[in-house]
């Protein structure tokens, strides 16, 4: 019984050694496009847990509530990596969302309108987020919120003087 598993490990440690030496000459012969997608294989990231999923890692930058690099399933759209940073701020403008890619070394710029996808329900049309993807949500300069703070400034100056003059 001994012998056998111990044929068992030696065959398995051959086994692994062939495949090791096949893959290391198989590597070496691959040229710089397969160099790389192995660059990208090596931007996912396995989660640990009860249910393995593949994750990986996305940058989300501007009117959002968490900015910053966040870990998402492998699949996950656009507006799921939106909703994993929090969601976007108000004033975020969705109708110029900027998805940045770096393709094969070559650097890509896509400018997405959101708030079209979802009003028209084209969210089908969205692109496929991909591992190191930069997505920047830029934000309105202006927001209901700050013009509505401004009038009540103004309003309250104007009370105090009108109180002062009378």
């Amino acid at each position: 019984m001994r012998s056998n598993r111990n044929a068992l490990a030696l065959g398995l440690v051959v086994y692994l050694a062939f495949f090791q030496i096949v893959g290391v000459s198989t590597a070496q012969a691959e040229d710089d496009s397969a160099n790389q997608s192995l660059q990208t294989a090596s931007q996912y990231y396995l989660e640990r847990g009860t249910e393995s999923k593949l994750m990986m890692k996305v940058n989300v930058w501007g009117a959002v509530q968490q900015p910053g690099s966040q870990y998402v399933p492998d699949g996950t759209d656009l507006i799921s990596v939106l909703s994993a940073a929090g969601g976007p701020v108000e004033g975020a403008k969705l109708d110029k969302v900027r998805l940045l890619r770096n393709f094969n070394g070559e650097k890509q710029n896509r400018v997405i309108n959101l708030s079209r996808c979802l009003k028209n329900g084209e969210v089908g049309t969205l692109p496929e987020i991909k591992p190191g993807d930069t997505i920047i949500i830029p934000k309105s300069k202006v927001s209901f919120g700050k013009v509505l703070g401004v009038v009540y400034h103004v309003a309250v100056i104007a009370s105090v003087v009108k109180l002062m003059t009378d």
